[in-house]
């Protein structure tokens, strides 16, 4: 089903970034009509100095209007939304450069034909155009005629027009006036204004097409990934719900157990997250990836699920044939956790829940269980897991021992750095304790 408000909200951050190129484009026009001015001044140009500097200092202030505007709002005031955001800001622009050119056009004549194209470009740019284009068509009925006219009087040269009154340099007004009978006005609108106005039409016409065509290839796309993230949140909503189902059951078993996976799965969000902005790991974790540890965390004992009562909830403690049958909940999980998630369709999910099932008793010098792995051939969220898992073992009770004190866990945790834990991993959970420590004590203070 398609969302408006997401659709609304990619739309209006498409024309936030329209906006902020078309305002870089700005500053290129700015450029262009100082050029201008110069080459006027060099001789390259023969415009009358007096009409050049108005048609290039109004252009240049058009051209400035929306640039100035975005930064006092963003820059000076630092208000928020961005201007860029504000639904209105495409006219300003738009219709800036439409004056600016039609400025422009009249010191340039029909030299600058082409630059009348430009506004219809910048309109391009807008998903919502058709009112642009509608403004510009009736302003073009104004805009054109007044270029074409007041390019002849003031602006550069054309020979057509003034053929043997023209000489080197700049042609005053009452030489073109005198030169300009009836007839003239009527040339200039069939042959000028006319042809200027329907090849103005015509191409924006074309451009509104091409920018709508866009605008519904931009919707489809935004429908088709929302539909994606709609199939995206049922897979997640029922791989969340398996996982809650298969917590329940373990649960069911032993009540520790049961416990257990929940509060590890906090221990091992929280231990990542601090990871992730460390420089040994922050290559290697990703929001992404973190949420999907978490996810998988809950599952890393499933394999208990097939270890007998007997053996699960003895008080006392075990003979090493007992253990030794404890020791295959590892593999057990594996096995268990391809056959019920290996059609859903997260590789990454799959990938990680597996190797914590199966390699959080793996210690780092290589004494673990089951495969005896060490180091960094022990898969990280099985690493990040070991440090949860025995940190609330130790906290908590179990059948077979009491709770100890936090800080002795800890300790113990700390003690076996290098030996059973990753020794980085452990430097930053202490990092956590030091903070968690000073803020205590800030808080008592």
């Amino acid at each position: 089903m398609e969302n408006p408000t997401g659709t609304k909200e990619l739309m209006r951050s498409m024309e936030a970034r329209a906006n902020g190129f078309n305002l870089k484009c700005l500053a290129v026009l700015c450029g262009f009509d100082l050029l201008c001015k110069l080459c006027n001044d060099l001789g390259v140009f023969t415009v009358d100095p007096f009409t050049m500097n108005v048609a290039m200092g109004s252009a240049l202030l058009a051209f400035l209007l929306p640039i100035a505007v975005w930064l006092i709002h963003d820059r000076l005031l630092k208000k928020e939304p961005s201007i860029l955001r504000w639904g209105g800001f495409k006219y300003l622009i738009v219709f800036s450069v439409y004056f600016g050119i039609t400025v422009t056009c009249v010191a340039l004549t029909f030299h600058a034909i082409l630059l009348m194209v430009l506004p219809g470009i910048f309109a391009a740019q807008y998903s919502d155009q058709k009112k642009l284009y509608t403004w510009m068509l009736i302003g073009s009925i104004v805009l054109v005629p007044l270029s074409v006219y007041g390019g002849f009087f003031f602006g550069l040269v054309d020979r057509n027009f003034f053929s043997g009154v023209v000489g080197k340099g700049v042609l005053p007004f009452r030489a073109r006036l005198a030169v300009c009978p009836p007839g003239r006005y009527l040339d200039l609108f069939s042959h000028y204004v006319v042809p200027r106005l329907l090849a103005i039409y015509v191409i924006n016409i074309l451009l509104s097409g091409i920018g709508r065509r866009n605008a519904d290839m931009l919707k489809k796309q935004t429908e088709l990934a929302e539909r994606a993230n709609e199939e995206m949140k049922k897979r997640n909503d029922l791989q969340s719900l398996v996982i809650e189902n298969l917590s329940s059951l373990i649960e069911s078993r032993d009540e520790n157990t049961g416990e257990h996976v929940i509060r590890t799965k906090s221990y091992v969000g929280r231990l990542a997250r601090e990871m992730e902005h460390d420089e040994v790991f922050h290559d290697q974790l990703s929001n992404f990836m973190i949420e999907e540890i978490e996810n998988a965390a809950p599952l890393h004992d499933i394999g208990k699920i097939a270890v007998s009562d007997t053996i699960l909830l003895k008080p006392g403690k075990l003979t090493p044939e007992e253990f030794e049958t404890i020791k295959l909940h590892t593999s057990k999980g594996g096995v268990m956790i391809r056959n019920l998630f290996a059609n859903l369709d997260d590789p990454l999910f799959l990938q990680l829940a597996e190797e914590i099932a199966v390699s959080h008793h793996e210690w780092w010098d290589g004494s673990g269980y089951p495969e005896g792995k060490k180091g960094n051939e022990i898969p990280l969220a099985a690493r990040i897991m070991a440090v949860a898992d025995v940190y609330d073992a130790l906290v908590s009770d179990r059948v077979y021992k009491k709770a100890i004190p936090k800080d002795q866990a800890l300790q113990i945790i700390y003690d076996e750095a290098g030996t059973h834990f990753d020794p980085d991993i452990i430097r930053i959970l202490k990092g956590i304790e030091e903070k968690a420590g000073v803020q205590a004590g800030k808080e008592t203070a």
